[in-house]
């Protein structure tokens, strides 16, 4: 029986031997296959420390250029909420404000990128994405916005550097927002809106209107107060939202004050032009609301929207480029002008980002093109008003809004010119009663427009009238029903009574308008009708009615009896019902209403039918003072009179046009009223009225009792113009083309003019302008330094002339700049600007942009060169003129590493050598010559590295080298190495013996000791064999991990025979699988050398939920915590204070989305995921699989 101290003892010899012979396996790969790919040979050194010769290489994992930032990845171009605010790093879905270069990225939630984007953490104006020309992809459908036009979904308050900033602020849970306390007279009206998305909004502000009262959607509801904004919690794909809309009465809001407000007044450091141009919009103009406005039409009428318009250069701030330099943009552009220059007048003000709709309460589909940004005011006692400046874009919805001024919590009301602009509406028609018995009618006057005219509110009075039976008169308001109790009629049959109503200003009358309604008394044995049942007549003109006497089995005599004014005929008295008669009569000399009462008697029985009659008068309108030249954009007075056919005076509304012949339908160009016969009407002729030969048309429109009528003398129209040309400017000697425009009073291009330039007194030209009334004149400045250009316009039948002068400043530069750039050396570039002495001049380079203050008109650059080889341009500007382009070559200097493996007298060896730039990049396509055992030259591939296959011919130490000779963008270099050559030692004898020894000293153990030993023996083998391939197979990705379906593509460094499983796949140096999910071996055989790879084919969903079980909680459990017992977001934040903040949010929230989520999950998140977790387990999950 075997003692336990001596089982004890056996035990621990048999793992004592077991691990040396592990050690010494591990130690025998480079001495038998050499040193693995990778191993750096140094500088001309064949040894490079330990890790070359432990063959220990850390996996390489290319990164993206574009989105490494300090040698991390930057999440936050993908997840821009991973940049933290005040409102929790909540993910937000992204489909603008990025470059190009992400246009086909892939986003979290949404794979093709199509997500709404409803408020990100900052708006970068150089490369913002509003009002993209997709006018095709619906993103989301809108109904019941009868009243409502823009969709709020972000609020930015902050401005500095190009750069906008959203407003941070504490929210509310609720669905329920906070309506404005007013104290000013106003209306409202209210909207039911519901919203279909096409991509749901994940975690972020759902877009509703500015007043917002309540809002139903799905999950959590949070409420922002002050931006008046709802977020959501959860995930949503519709809602729905009752917002309310405020009227205010046009001259309350002439008059409104904005509040204090010091957040909405933050200004970024702008240059003494933007302060220059903020006071000139706003001189003279008093009120804050007024001021606002006149900014709003300034940057509408100045500027022109343009969707391709160029982003400001590097180096200039976006709002100066837009304000001087292109004068074209976006809506983001005109409105971050609108505030900014709104705050420079101490107007508070913000920007508001979301979509601009139409209003209509039909459903209505929404497309990206209709994103758009619009500006906020703040008004005590009325609250947020809407401005929008973007200019007109030719009425696509989104690029521009076409209805200027027009506010959201706003609507004012619109100006009314004198006239009966109303309907009358009277219920009930007809009203049945009986004899004697009195009846009341109800009468609503709906006014069209009508407002204050001259400092006067419109007056309505009502009058109800029939004949001399009765007359009722009352004031009524507009919109008001108001009731009138008539007294009854003492005899049967159908009465016509009036109702006219009167409009007047301050007790003058402008105009009347006349409804009748029916009213029939019943109690007759028979009735009478007419046809037609009212007439209207002109003066003296002939007129027929026809009468119908019926009843139903009555057979008494029925006479006829007619009373009228004037002259009649009847053409038959008298029947036995059914019977019908002719009248014929002939209207009255004077306009007015009049009544045609037809009696019928039989026996004791009268029935009386009445038939209102109109009867018309002609009139004749004559201007009797008018100018025979009119000035547009300066009021002009038309004198006339309005009369009857006797010459009387008649009174009503008078409007004046401007015809260009007497068919066409003319230009209203002023309204007023005929008071006692006579008008005098003050007129202007609009701005956008083409100058020319017009006929002025004074109209009379008619009234209740009087027809049309219209009179038309010729005059012409002329108009003011002025020259628009930037100056005082500065240029570069040489050609120059001076760019101006003739416009005239409204700001439109005069075309074909004549415009006459001359520089500094002597060199003289005269150029024409084009159909948009643009001209450029070209000039030579020969010398540096000031020059004086004088501009004229001499006029023309229909324009007056013009005049302007600008200071030009030609400059020139002189200095020598080198043709090459070395990278890591620093360029000096010395020199001077001719004509200026002061100033600053920049140099644009792909470094970046450096500024030298001039001395004397002298400057100096130091310029750190560190960027890629290459040809560049780099540019030299005075001010912001730019004076050279002048193309560089950037070479950088190269570095070679070579790696072999061990070599042996007679065999043929694979040398590597890698060519590397100065950042470590490889270089590729060069040729690459090694002196060893003769001269041998190749070419890079790819990865930078040339290879070379050698034969030693003799064994012992051998000098070598690597040469780069250079080229146009790499310098040259040279590797010197040494190399030795030796014999294949017995290895098989080796590896015999010590497999031999443990066996023979354990042979005595008992049968449990001998299975220990073969598993230590077979993990040794395993090891062994793992060791024997070299690394030559390289997948097209790191890791080698693949979604079902994608193709794997496999590259070998030498031509083999591929086996997949164990099953052969082909043979070449390329391979292109498509492989099952599971996990595949790779095994390639070339002539004296083989490899080895290990390839995952997976569900990214699942594999991004195996990796987090199987590291991501092992970490955790190393350090103490729970693991499946926290929260995925309670033990990322217990791990903040040891691992990487950006690293935890992304490995936690992508394994949500992967968890819990029904959205996509692809390459693109598993390899954030599998990134982010490698940081933070600190190596590979996929080694010990």
């Amino acid at each position: 029986m075997v003692s336990p101290l001596r089982k004890y003892i056996s035990s621990a010899l048999i793992l004592l031997l077991t691990l040396l012979l592990i050690a010494s396996i591990n130690q025998i790969p480079q001495r038998l296959y050499g040193t693995p790919e990778g191993a750096p040979a140094g500088n001309g050194s064949a040894i490079a420390g330990i890790e070359s010769i432990l063959g220990i290489k850390s996996p390489e994992q290319p990164v993206e250029r574009s989105v490494v930032k300090n040698g991390t990845l930057d999440l936050s171009r993908f997840y821009p909420w991973l940049n933290s605010s005040s409102r929790g790093a909540s993910p937000r879905n992204v489909s603008f404000n990025l470059s190009k270069e992400y246009d086909n990225m892939s986003y979290p939630f949404n794979s093709s990128g199509t997500s709404i984007l409803t408020e990100p953490e900052s708006i970068d104006l150089q490369r913002n994405g509003f009002c993209r020309g997709d006018t095709k992809r619906v993103i989301m459908t809108v109904r019941g916005a009868a009243h409502t036009s823009y969709l709020r979904g972000g609020v930015y308050v902050t401005y500095l550097n190009g750069t906008w900033y959203r407003l941070n602020e504490t929210p509310i849970t609720g669905n329920r927002g906070v309506l404005p306390l007013l104290t000013v007279e106003h209306t409202n009206v209210s909207d039911n809106i519901t919203v279909v998305l096409a991509s749901p909004i994940v975690e972020d502000n759902l877009l509703t209107a500015l007043y917002t009262e309540e809002v139903n959607a799905p999950g959590g509801l949070k409420y922002y107060p002050e931006s008046h904004l709802f977020g959501t919690s959860g995930v949503v794909w519709n809602y729905s939202f009752k917002t309310v809309h405020y009227i205010f009465p046009d001259a309350l809001l002439k008059g409104a004050k904005t509040t204090a407000s010091t957040r909405y007044l933050q200004t970024p450091n702008v240059s003494e032009r933007v302060l220059e141009l903020a006071r000139n919009i706003t001189a003279g103009i008093e009120g804050d609301y007024l001021k606002a406005r006149a900014i709003e039409s300034y940057l509408r009428t100045h500027y022109e929207f343009d969707m391709n318009a160029p982003p400001a250069p590097e180096g200039i701030d976006p709002l100066e480029w837009f304000l001087f330099h292109s004068k074209r943009g976006v809506c983001i552009d005109f409105n971050t002008a609108f505030v900014v220059l709104a705050r420079l007048n101490g107007i508070p003000a913000r920007l508001v980002t979301g979509y601009l709709i139409k209003e209509t309460p039909a459903e209505q589909a929404v497309h990206p093109i209709q994103a758009h940004a619009w500006a906020e005011v703040p008004f005590e006692g009325i609250g947020w008003v809407t401005f929008d400046a973007t200019a007109p874009a030719g009425g696509l919805l989104g690029q521009g809004n076409e209805t200027a001024g027009v506010g959201e919590s706003q609507k004012p009301e619109n100006q009314s010119l004198p006239g009966p602009d109303f309907d009358i509406l009277i219920k009930p028609d007809p009203v049945i009663t009986d004899v004697n018995r009195s009846f009341q009618v109800y009468v609503t006057v709906i006014p069209h427009g009508l407002g204050e005219v001259n400092g006067c509110k419109p007056e309505l009075s009502v009058k109800i009238s029939m004949d001399e039976l009765y007359s009722v008169s009352s004031t009524i308001a507009p919109n008001i029903t108001k009731p009138f109790r008539m007294s009854g009629i003492p005899e049967p049959g159908t009465y016509h009574p009036t109702v006219k109503v009167t409009l007047s200003y301050c007790g003058t009358v402008s105009g009347t308008k006349s409804k009748t309604f029916t009213v029939i008394v019943r109690g007759g044995k028979f009735s009478l009708t007419a046809e037609p049942e009212n007439l209207t007549l002109v003066t003296g003109e002939l007129g027929r009615l026809k009468i119908y006497v019926t009843g139903e089995g009555y057979s008494g005599k029925v006479n006829l009896n007619v009373e009228y004014p004037g002259r009649y005929r009847l053409l038959k008295e008298s029947g036995i019902p059914d019977f019908e008669s002719d009248l014929l009569l002939t209207a009255p000399p004077r306009p007015g209403d009049y009544s045609i009462k037809i009696t019928g008697t039989s026996g004791d029985t009268a029935v009386v039918l009445q038939v209102p009659l109109r009867v018309l008068g002609r009139t004749r309108t004559r201007i009797t003072g008018y100018p025979a030249e009119i000035l547009k954009d300066r009021p002009f007075w038309v004198n006339g009179t309005v009369t009857d056919e006797n010459g009387g005076p008649v009174d009503g509304p008078v409007y004046v046009t401007l015809n260009e012949s007497k068919d066409s339908p003319g230009v209203v160009v002023g309204r007023g009223t005929s008071v006692n016969g006579r008008f005098s009407v003050e007129c202007s002729a609009p701005p956008d009225l083409p100058p020319g030969n017009y006929q002025i048309v004074a109209h009379f429109g008619g009234n209740d009792y009087y027809l049309p009528s219209n009179s038309d003398p010729e005059v012409i129209v002329r108009d003011r113009t002025a020259i628009q040309v930037e100056g005082p400017m500065v240029t570069k000697t040489g050609k120059f083309e001076l760019g101006g425009k003739l416009v005239d009073s409204a700001g439109n291009g005069v075309p074909n003019a004549t415009i006459g330039v001359s520089l500094d007194g002597t060199f003289h030209i005269n150029v024409t302008t084009d159909s948009a009334g643009v001209f450029t004149a070209p000039l030579l400045l020969e010398t540096p330094g000031e020059h004086r250009v004088m501009i004229s316009y001499r006029g023309s039948r229909y324009y007056l002339d013009a005049e302007a002068a600008v200071n030009i400043t030609a400059v020139e530069l002189n200095a020598t700049v080198p043709d090459r750039w070395i990278i890591g050396r620093n360029v000096t570039i010395n020199g001077s600007i001719l004509g200026v002495d002061s100033g600053s001049v920049s140099l644009s380079t792909p470094m970046g942009r450096f500024t030298s203050v001039l001395k004397e008109g002298r400057f100096n650059f130091t310029v750190p060169v560190n960027v890629s080889p290459g040809i560049y341009n780099v540019f030299f500007a005075y001010e912001d003129v730019l004076l050279e382009n002048i193309p560089v070559t950037i070479a950088s200097p190269t570095n070679i590493t070579v790696e072999f493996g061990e070599m042996r007298e007679g065999e043929n060896t694979t040398i590597a050598v890698r060519l590397v730039d100065a950042f470590g990049n490889p270089v590729p396509g060069r040729i690459v010559t090694l002196n060893l055992f003769g001269n041998h030259s190749a070419r890079t591939d790819m990865n930078g590295t040339a290879r070379f296959t050698v034969r030693p011919g003799e064994s012992g130490r051998h000098r070598a080298s690597a040469v780069f000779e250079g080229d146009e963008f790499y310098l040259p270099s040279t590797a010197e190495f040494e190399v030795s050559v030796a014999g294949r030692p017995p290895y098989t004898l080796i590896l015999a013996g010590l497999i031999i020894l443990p066996v023979g000293v354990l042979v005595y153990r008992r049968r449990e000791d001998i299975a220990a030993l073969k598993i230590g023996i077979a993990s040794a083998l395993r090891g062994l064999e793992k060791r024997r391939y070299s690394q030559i197979l390289h997948p097209d990705r790191r890791p080698p991990v693949y979604g079902e379906g994608e193709k794997i593509t496999v590259t070998s460094d030498v031509p083999v025979e591929l086996f997949v499983d164990g099953k052969p796949a082909g043979t070449g140096n390329r391979f292109e699988l498509v492989l099952p999910l599971g996990v595949h071996e790779l095994l390639a055989k070339g002539e004296k050398v083989r490899g080895w790879l290990k390839v995952w084919v997976v569900d990214y969903r699942e594999e991004i939920m195996r990796l987090y079980d199987r590291c991501f909680l092992e970490l955790a459990r190393r350090k103490g915590l729970g693991g499946k017992d926290l929260a995925p977001e309670e033990l990322a934040h217990r791990l903040r204070g040891e691992y990487d903040w950006n690293d935890l949010k992304t490995v936690t929230y992508l394994f949500e989305v992967a968890r819990y989520s029904l959205y996509p999950v692809g390459k693109r998140e598993f390899m954030e995921f599998y990134r982010s977790l490698s940081r933070l387990v600190g190596g590979d999950c996929y080694e010990e699989d």
